[in-house]
This record gives C-alpha cells, sequence and structure tokens, in this order.
C-alpha cells in the first residue's frame, strides 16, 4: 500500500520527469524541423527514432521514480507513474504542435499534405501499382480529407491526445509489467527466532 509521502514523492517526480520528457521531444523537434521542416513527418526512421527515445526516457525515468521510493514498487504504482509522465509529456507536445501549426507556420498542413503524398506516390510508383490504382489511394490529399486533421482545431486536438493516451496505455503497461519491483517477502529462517 502506498502511503502518502510515496504518492507525493511519485506524483512530484511524475510531473518533473514528464516535463523533461517532453522538452527532450520539442528540442529533437526544432532540431528535425531546422534540418528539414518535412522530415519529422514524412520520414519513417526519423518518426520511429523520435518514438523509441521517448520509451527509453520513459524506461530510464521509471526506474529512477522506483529508486527514489526505496526500491520498490508494484504493477499499478508503477503503472500510475509511468502514466503520470506520459500525461505532461502528451499535453506539452500537442501544446507546441498546435502553436507551431497555428501561428509559427499556418501552412503546415497544406506542406506536409503535399509533401506525404509525394512520398507516398513514389513508394508506390516502386512497389508498381498501376496509376489508376495510385490516383485512388492519393484522392484524400486533393479532396481535403488528409489535409483537414492536420489543421490545429480543438477537435483534431482532442483525437491526438485520445490516440496519444490510447498508445501511451499499451506501452506503459508493458513497462510497468517489466520495471515493477515487489519487496521480497521474509523467508520462513528469517521469520524463526534464533534465541528458540
Amino acid at each position: 500500500m502506498e502511503d502518502h509521502t510515496q504518492k507525493a514523492t511519485i506524483g512530484k517526480l511524475g510531473m518533473r520527469y514528464g516535463l523533461l520528457i517532453a522538452g527532450i521531444s520539442v528540442v529533437l523537434s526544432i532540431v528535425f524541423r531546422i534540418v528539414n521542416p518535412l522530415m519529422q513527418f514524412t520520414n519513417i526512421w526519423v518518426q520511429l527514432f523520435s518514438a523509441v527515445v521517448g520509451i527509453a526516457l520513459i524506461v530510464i525515468f521509471g526506474m529512477e521514480i522506483r529508486k527514489s521510493i526505496g526500491g520498490y514498487w508494484s504493477f499499478g504504482t508503477a503503472f500510475k507513474a509511468l502514466m503520470t509522465m506520459s500525461v505532461f509529456v502528451i499535453l506539452i507536445t500537442v501544446l507546441y504542435s498546435f502553436i507551431l501549426f497555428k501561428f509559427i507556420d499556418p501552412d503546415m498542413p497544406t506542406k506536409i499534405n503535399d509533401a506525404t503524398e509525394a512520398v507516398m506516390t513514389e513508394r508506390l510508383a516502386k512497389m508498381g501499382m498501376d496509376q489508376d490504382k495510385i490516383d485512388e489511394t492519393s484522392k484524400m490529399f486533393h479532396n481535403g480529407e488528409f489535409k483537414a486533421k492536420l489543421e490545429p482545431t480543438l477537435k483534431n486536438e482532442a483525437v491526438t491526445i485520445c490516440f496519444s493516451l490510447l498508445f501511451y496505455v499499451v506501452v506503459n503497461l508493458i513497462v510497468a509489467a517489466c520495471i515493477k519491483k515487489n519487496k521480497p517477502l521474509n523467508t520462513l529462517d528469517d521469520a524463526i527466532d534464533p534465541a528458540v
């Protein structure tokens, strides 16, 4: 059972590390943007790299929190701590994306739409797909369907938050199962009075 002090420590460290991970994610995003503004949205390797870095940081800081509360915690406690971090990561990164798309570079949805269409069309052509099928597949880039999902609206941000939460729930269930560490039970020998 978690005591009040332990809960407060987990909450405080979860918030601190969540903000730190979010800051690192935003800095990475800015670096990618400097190199190529569209790389983060069209390059699958960059997206995978960002995801791996984020998950690795959650594991590392999760272990740090465990160490700070005595080296042991249950699966439930670990999951709560990981989700605390993740919520701050989601909120800060979604806020950053909203500001970027709404105020810094309002043309980003159009640029991403066009770049994604070009990348996808090229890949499909290399796979030998007929031009008619490529045109059918790329229809969403011309009718505004794909671009509409990128626009900085409250609905789109809410959808992003929901999908991000779902992603982190799955990731954190796995991570919590890996980094949980229950206190060892006293053995029978320890329980016996040595004077007897």
